[in-house]
């Protein structure tokens, strides 16, 4: 037996309440990833089409396989 749509629980209510909030929260969220996103996005383009695209430093060394290490000479 179903309970009509007109009449919910305090339960139901708070449930139905708190979805909502959720759902709205959510697009909230997600709406402003895409705006920082694209706002990044279109930094990266402006400074890759003036040409000053440095390489991060631990890119470089990545590529070179260069490590800072102190090197100790060996005692025979």
């Amino acid at each position: 037996m179903t309970k009509p749509k007109g009449r919910m629980s305090v339960r139901e209510q708070k449930a139905e309440a708190l979805d909502v909030f959720v759902k709205d929260e959510l697009a909230r969220t997600k709406a402003l990833n895409a705006a920082k996103t694209a706002k990044l996005k279109a930094l990266r383009l402006a400074r890759d089409e003036q040409g000053e695209n440095p390489a991060a430093p631990h890119q470089v060394e990545r590529k070179t396989g260069a490590r800072k290490t102190m090197h100790l000479p060996r005692s025979s």
